[in-house]
């Protein structure tokens, strides 16, 4: 869904006005941890495995090591044929 900026910066505006009156620490501890988890990076999310899984495939395809997608469903055809 897009919005135009000032649709934007009013629901910014409401939703601050609305954090201001709030006295509930376990709410804005909440907000708070939403607020930040939305910032992070996936990539700082996942293991050191999926990292190098991710790095190897990518240096895969700089070298060339690729395959097309109509040859990889060929593939995956032929490999389990009769499931």
């Amino acid at each position: 869904m897009i919005h135009d900026i000032s649709q934007v910066e009013h629901k910014k505006i409401q939703v601050i006005s609305m954090i201001t009156k709030l006295y509930n620490i376990d709410l804005l501890q909440q907000i708070e941890h939403l607020l930040l988890s939305t910032e992070k990076d996936w990539w700082h999310s996942i293991s050191e495995a999926e990292k190098q899984a991710i790095d190897i495939g990518l240096e895969d395809i700089k070298n060339g090591h690729i395959i097309s997608n109509e040859q990889m469903n060929k593939e995956i055809n032929e490999r389990f044929k009769g499931l």
